[in-house]
């Protein structure tokens, strides 16, 4: 899980994206950080390990310039364990072969290996890493959704196209050089929120993203699951992205999931992830009443309840039952880590 962030509009971009996220990191991320944007019809992109305010220091982020542009804040399991899989060239977001087309992915692609086999032979992937053998899995897709681009598809239909063929947690964030002033966002069921303003546009994965243009923005919304967004200036259109994906009906008994949180708590303070975890295996299914192995196969279909859980406990935080502090540590080599944790009040 990560933390993405896009704009279109007039504001200085990279101070915006950089605040999105930052806000957004202690969640998940923070492993890595970059930016792409589209400055003059030219995209450029910049990118580092580690938390927004280690690669403001190590990189040249600050000063990219432009109308449109992506953020994205990376959470690895696998960087967290091992550093080696933590690398610059890692980093989101993504460009293709001839860099006129930037993505970012949320989730984990599971059936990457096989399209990587099948690409890797006719494109470069930048995050290859010899040291382990490995690449980032969300390269994949920038890759065929260029290629589905270059056989004459809109990126909506390459979009549409390339979708199904993922496996596991999969939202994909789009911006070219080619339409200049346009974000394109593919989302089975991963976090979102888009705010639209007079005359921008801003999505972020967690509603504190958009924190920055609060009071600013008409309209702020959690689009459909199962949908493909065309941000543009103060408009965002959206239509079904796969009408063979089925979004499951979940609804939610919060006041049993507080509890549950409160009882956890109870034993001790707990950071985001590892609550989240014990709630997964104990939890959840009864909260959204489900069966263990119902709830363990929509995980595995894509399913995320990320801000349900996140907007559960800002209420308990509210009501002055649990507080939430910030817990910087040293997580895949990266010191200072910031990670939310949470303590009975």
């Amino acid at each position: 899980m990560c933390q993405l962030v896009a704009y279109i509009g007039d504001r200085p971009i990279a101070p915006l994206l950089l605040k999105a996220l930052e806000l957004q990191e202690p969640y998940f991320g923070a492993h890595a950080t970059g930016i792409g944007v589209i400055d003059n019809g030219k995209l450029r992109v910049a990118k580092g390990t580690g938390h927004v305010a280690k690669v403001k220091r190590t990189t040249n982020i600050t000063q990219l310039k432009g109308t449109t542009g992506m953020g994205h804040s990376r959470y690895s399991s696998l960087a967290r364990e091992d550093p080696r899989f933590d690398t610059a060239a890692m980093a989101h977001p993504f460009t293709n072969d001839d860099e006129t087309i930037t993505l970012m992915h949320n989730g984990n692609i599971t059936n990457f290996k096989e399209h990587w086999a099948r690409l890797r032979e006719s494109h470069t992937f930048k995050s290859y890493n010899l040291d382990v053998d490995w690449i980032t899995d969300s390269e994949v897709a920038v890759h065929m959704v260029s290629d589905a681009v270059a056989e004459g598809r809109s990126f909506e239909e390459a979009l549409i196209d390339v979708m199904p063929k993922y496996t596991g947690n999969v939202l994909l964030c789009v911006v070219s050089q080619e339409e200049p002033e346009a974000v394109y966002v593919a989302n089975r069921h991963q976090p979102c929120y888009v705010g639209v303003g007079e005359d921008e546009a801003m999505w972020c994965s967690a509603r504190i993203g958009l924190e920055p243009l609060e009071g600013e923005l008409k309209k702020v919304y959690q689009p459909p699951k199962n949908s493909l967004m065309k941000l543009t200036r103060g408009k965002v259109e959206t239509q079904v992205l796969d009408p063979n994906w089925r979004v499951p009906e979940l609804k939610l008994d919060k006041e049993f999931l507080k509890e549950a949180i409160l009882s956890i708590l109870s034993y001790g303070d707990s950071d985001f992830w590892d609550l989240k975890e014990a709630l997964n295996y104990n939890c959840l299914a009864k909260a959204y009443g489900v069966t263990q192995d119902e709830w363990a196969k929509m995980r595995r279909d894509g399913v995320d309840i990320v801000n349900p859980f996140i907007e559960t406990l800002n209420e308990l935080i509210d009501d002055c039952k649990i507080s939430q502090r910030i817990d910087p540590r040293l997580e895949g080599g990266i010191p200072n880590t910031p990670r939310f944790a949470y303590s009975l009040a």
